[in-house]
């Protein structure tokens, strides 16, 4: 293979050191990519294991070496298993590709990821057909850097985005649907990710479009590095999921009042997720924080209440059939992330230092746009603060509004932004 000179560190791997002969002994391709291929120096190698290895004792092989191991230890990583994403007890068999997933930050073309400028004008006529009543294009672009560089397990990516779009053609009953992305350089300004969707109504459009984005994001294996002048800095992403069957894995380390102890990421493969609101005998318990130390905290949470341009204009003109819509759900939200500790049983009261609700207007989309952000000084986060102060200033637009239209739907309340504690910032990808 091409990259798979020896480096020194790496000499082990195809040496079982007699633990087996070769009568028992198989052999898998690992692949590398990202952080992961850079502290190996390699994209790839051929590792040696005993017959009935499974994918954690390849796992336990590789954190033993240098760099690499280091890498392994600090990171939470998927692993495919010829092109499958799968669970640390999967068995390998012999000629097996075995790749090492980093946290996802990008996405992938349907058919296609390559280095060629995208076209947004192209994609969007590609999509065009009789029965498509609305057209939606989503286009990922490069900002605040000069640049970014995208690397991608392209062969998995390709699968994986087909997969993507023909599941949301068929769920959100879309007349057509295409995704691209863009690998290497691509400057500031320029686009990244492209996806457009076609659909009777604008309703199953918007939603095709951001599910497809939200997933290829979440799902394909593409990473991104931002470079600006010397600097280069890989962007964190999120772990992708587990295909469908395979068992449960770690969360993410964002997630400071869930779980605690997190092993080391290669334990983190095959030991099962440890909630902390459970103790030993499976009852539920408040977590004591009393151990930790106080730290500043923040969180952000964002919803979106979807209705018709009808409503959404009556309530950006002030017609509501009760008032001011967006100041009283600012009122609401602000009044439920102080009370979050009495609406969820085992979070813990907090003196929260400021709560800021932010709601925006998109008339010709029939949406409110609202976002929660609260912050304290505490030894423990306030992501449940803030979900809660969105999710109670979306319900009391939904109130405000229900006297015009009765079909008004509340979407994609999540956490975006998570800053403080021993688990630092993290950002939704």
């Amino acid at each position: 293979m091409s990259d798979a000179t020896r480096d020194e560190g790496f000499e082990a791997f195809g040496d079982l050191g007699g633990e087996s002969s070769d009568s028992d002994a198989i052999s898998i391709e690992v692949r590398l990519f990202a952080m992961l291929r850079e502290a190996a120096g390699r994209g790839s190698l051929t590792l040696e294991l005993p017959a009935g290895s499974t994918v954690a004792d390849a796992m336990e092989r590789l954190g033993g070496h240098g760099r690499l191991g280091e890498v392994l230890e600090r990171m939470q990583i998927r692993a495919a298993v010829n092109r499958e994403y799968g669970d640390s007890s999967r068995p390998l068999e012999e000629g097996d590709e075995l790749a090492l997933i980093p946290p996802v930050s990008g996405g992938a073309g349907e058919l296609l990821v390559g280095e060629e400028p995208l076209s947004v004008d192209g994609l969007a006529s590609a999509v065009g057909r009789p029965g498509a009543g609305a057209i939606v294009v989503f286009a990922g672009t490069t900002r605040s850097v000069e640049r970014l560089d995208y690397e991608a397990y392209a062969e998995m990516a390709s699968e994986r985005i087909e997969r993507i779009v023909s599941e949301c053609r068929a769920e959100y009953e879309l007349e057509a649907i295409e995704a691209r992305h863009r690998i290497g350089a691509v400057p500031l300004g320029e686009a990244s990710v492209v996806v457009a969707v076609s659909a009777p109504h604008r309703g199953e459009a918007f939603a095709g479009a951001r599910a497809a984005i939200d997933r290829i994001k979440a799902e394909a294996p593409i990473w991104k590095r931002e470079v600006e002048g010397e600097s280069a800095e890989w962007v964190e992403g999120t772990p992708p999921p587990i295909d469908q069957g395979a068992d449960a894995e770690l969360p993410d380390s964002a997630g400071e009042r869930e779980v605690e102890n997190a092993p080391s990421r290669t334990a983190a493969l095959s030991a099962p997720p440890r909630l902390t609101h459970l103790d030993e005998g499976g009852n539920a318990r408040m977590v004591d924080v009393g151990a930790k130390p106080v730290t500043s905290r923040l969180a952000r949470a964002e919803a979106i209440v979807r209705m018709s341009p009808e409503t959404a204009r009556a309530v950006a003109d002030g017609d509501a059939p009760k008032g001011d819509v967006l100041g009283t759900a600012r009122l609401a939200g602000i009044g439920a992330a102080k009370r979050t500790w009495e609406l969820i049983p085992l979070a813990h009261p907090l003196i929260l230092d400021h709560v800021e609700i932010e709601a925006e207007i998109d008339a010709g989309a029939g949406a409110v746009r609202l976002a929660a952000e609260a912050s304290t000084s505490a030894r423990t986060g306030v992501e449940m603060e803030a979900m809660t102060a969105c999710s109670v200033a979306a319900l009391t637009v939904y109130d405000m509004v229900k006297g015009l239209e009765r079909g008004v739907s509340i979407e994609r309340l999540e956490l975006v932004l998570k800053r403080g504690g021993k688990s630092g910032e993290w950002r939704r990808g």
